[in-house]
């Protein structure tokens, strides 16, 4: 369980570093998000799979697999859609000269590279995981005593 904890962990890091790095270039090239991109941005990309990573290390592994899973497709979604498909100002093909736009262009791929990653991770750790009810708490109803029994 703690590999597969591990592994999870590990790719929510490295698509983190990824966000960070291509926030930055965000910044520096002055490509701006709507305010709905900036929800979706701090809320699934940013935040899910942060708390994916801790779910990983306690007894809710598998909602945690399922949100980084989740978290991860989003983002990749999200970033290929605007990055690679739609026009707007963030698309690495048609974005304006200027300094950074080599490091945009770089983070973007980067960020859909890790995202990608990220998806097998949430995969491979569900794959792992046993098919139980993990991370449920049963309740055990306490047995009669004796002296219940006869009344």
């Amino acid at each position: 369980m703690r590999k597969i904890a591990l592994y999870g962990t590990l790719a929510a890091v490295l698509a983190t570093l990824a966000h960070v790095l291509h926030g930055i270039s965000h910044v520096e090239h002055r490509v701006p998000l709507a305010m709905w991109q900036w929800v979706y941005v701090i809320f699934v990309i940013l935040l899910a799979p942060v708390v994916a990573a801790v779910l990983l290390w306690t007894l809710l592994t598998r909602v945690g697999a399922g949100l980084l899973l989740a978290s991860m497709a989003g983002a990749l979604i999200f970033g290929l859609a605007f990055h690679f498909l739609v026009s707007g100002p963030d698309n690495i093909f048609t974005l304006h000269p200027g300094v950074g736009r080599e490091v945009f262009r770089f983070s973007a791929a980067l960020v859909a590279l890790t995202e990608a990653l990220g998806c097998v991770a949430g995969l491979w750790v569900l794959s792992k995981l046993p098919r139980s009810e993990e991370g449920v708490v049963k309740t055990v109803k306490p047995r009669r005593s004796s002296r219940e029994e006869v009344r």
